[in-house]
């Protein structure tokens, strides 16, 4: 009985030595976190540790796209085309001076395609005899890692100026953001995959509806680089269709194309019509089709203003017909939603072209979006 008494007494003792030390630690680290600069101290290594896992995600995707670039240089006879990946993954464009707005649209083409050429000339120079579909795979791949580069070193850089601040605003900042930019690394991680097995995505909407048209086509020509346009009857219409010349991975230059069009007829166009992919609003159903007045064109600007300049000098009404999809479902392989909708758009520009023209009327439409597995 005395064992059991004493084995009974030690186990309180050890009990109540338990509590008092776990009242004395819970008061301890009270205290500690309103010491100053404690609490600051740990907000910032909790957010840090979650963010620094994002940071990670986004590294993955951009070392999976630089992977799949390496693999198809590769394929194309390059034998170290790694020092070729990182020089085009950390190439970037200086915006022009906008202090001076004089002509900044003429001075932002400029850099555009100075861009542009550079990188086309380098992977003509990497593999000399590549045809223009194969290229345009390696410009979509070299875009897709420059941008992953991007976010991934902006990211990056946010959060080690918060941590070395120890400034919670900045990483709560980064804790929002954060979030949406994995989200689209993960799209472009995606969209890489889709380009380089060449078939069409959801911003190819656009050129798909062009291409319909174009099937009845009379003659063909080049307006501008990398772009093609048609001729076509419509019930008593002359219809110009325009669209990036497929099946490469291009968006072409549409705006000059447009602009050519129009001189080349005399400016005798009663209308213009352009159809592309926009982003829809959360609650909005992916290929839900609307129709508005204007350049339907994501453009930085210069292929854009080429349309509105044309359209004002001869006094052509632009109309806009639209198909609207998620950033995801731009860049990545077509939907099923998105293919369903582009005959509809087709009968919605068809509509528009009875109800606001006439017979002998002459009238461009311009398939606007990246033509990739999408000819003509």
């Amino acid at each position: 009985m005395s064992l059991i008494a004493l084995a009974q007494t030690s186990l309180n003792q050890a009990s109540s030595l338990y509590y008092i030390l776990t009242y004395v630690l819970f008061f301890v680290l009270l205290f500690l976190l309103y010491l100053p600069g404690v609490n600051t101290r740990l907000t910032v290594t909790m957010l840090a540790r979650g963010i620094e896992g994002q940071l990670s995600m986004i590294e993955r995707y951009l070392n999976e796209s630089k992977s799949k670039m390496e693999q198809l240089l590769k394929e194309r006879g390059v034998q170290d085309p790694k020092p070729f990946i990182e020089r085009v993954s950390e190439m970037f464009i200086i915006d022009p001076v906008n202090v001076e707005p004089t002509d900044i649209i003429s001075r932002m083409k400029l850099l555009l395609r100075s861009g542009e050429d550079k990188i086309r000339d380098l992977i003509t120079l990497m593999v000399p005899n590549i045809d223009n579909v194969n290229r345009s795979k390696l410009e979509v791949s070299a875009e897709v890692v420059n941008s992953l580069n991007l976010i991934y070193k902006v990211v990056r850089h946010y959060l080690i100026l918060a941590k070395k601040l120890n400034s919670v605003v900045l990483l709560y900042q980064l804790q929002f953001v954060v979030p949406q930019l994995v989200k689209i690394s993960e799209a472009y991680s995606k969209a890489m995959s889709t380009f380089i097995r060449g078939i069409p995505v959801g911003d190819s909407l656009g050129p798909l509806v062009a291409a319909y048209l174009f099937m009845n086509a009379d003659k063909k020509w080049n307006p501008s680089r990398d772009t093609v346009a048609g001729e076509v009857e419509f019930e008593g219409r002359r219809l110009v269709v325009i669209k990036a010349e497929g099946p490469m991975a291009t968006v072409g230059r549409p705006g000059e194309a447009v602009e050519n069009a129009v001189e080349e007829y005399k400016g005798k166009v009663t209308r213009i019509i352009t159809i592309d992919a926009a982003l829809k609003l959360e609650g909005e159903n992916t290929g839900a089709i609307a129709e508005g007045t204007g350049v339907a064109m994501g453009d930085p600007g210069p292929e854009k203003i080429s349309i509105e300049r044309v359209a004002v000098r001869y006094n052509i009404p632009i109309d806009a017909v639209i198909v609207k999809m998620s950033m995801e479902e731009a860049i990545t392989e077509m939907r099923k939603e998105i293919y369903q909708a582009a005959p509809k758009a087709l009968e919605l520009v068809k509509k528009i072209i009875l109800e606001r023209t006439k017979p002998g009327d002459i009238v461009v439409v311009v398939g606007v979006g990246n033509t990739a597995g999408v000819a003509q």
